[in-house]
C-alpha cells in the first residue's frame, strides 16, 4: 500500500472513483510512492472537467460576453483541456478498456507458457 492520500478539496464524484482506482491499482500491485503525482494529477483533472461540465450544463454551450455577443462557454475550454490530461493519465495507469488490453496480465501463474514460450521449449526440446 503506497502512502496516497485523496485530495480533499475535489468534488465528491471525482473523490470517489479515485477510491475505486486506489483500490483497483492497489490489488493489481502496480502502485509505488512516486506514483502520486500522476495521481494527483487524475483526480484533479477529473474534479475540474466535472465541475466544468456542470458549468456548461447549467449556463448552456453559449454565453453573452460582456459586448453582448454569444459566444462559446469558456468553461468548454476548461472542460475539453481537464478531460484530455485526465484521459492521459488513466492510459498510463490502465484505466481504459483500450489501455488495458495493452497491459500484461499481471495475475499469470509460473505454470502457464505462452505460445511464444511454448514454440520455443518444442524447438529447443527437437534439438
Amino acid at each position: 500500500m503506497i502512502n496516497y492520500k485523496v485530495p480533499t478539496d475535489i468534488n465528491k464524484e471525482a473523490k470517489t472513483y479515485m477510491n475505486d482506482v486506489l483500490s483497483k491499482l492497489d490489488e493489481s500491485g502496480v502502485l509505488e510512492n512516486v506514483d502520486n503525482a500522476a495521481l494527483d494529477m487524475l483526480a484533479r483533472n477529473y474534479s475540474m472537467f466535472i465541475n466544468a461540465s456542470k458549468q456548461v450544463e447549467k449556463d448552456g454551450m453559449m454565453i453573452e460576453n460582456n459586448r453582448g455577443n454569444l459566444v462559446a462557454h469558456p468553461m468548454i475550454k476548461v472542460a475539453k483541456d481537464s478531460q484530455t490530461m485526465a484521459m492521459k493519465v488513466m492510459a498510463e495507469f490502465g484505466l481504459t478498456a483500450k489501455a488495458r488490453t495493452k497491459l500484461p496480465k499481471l495475475d499469470k501463474t509460473e505454470t502457464e507458457a505462452t505460445p511464444l514460450e511454448a514454440f520455443v521449449k518444442q524447438a529447443k526440446e527437437i534439438r
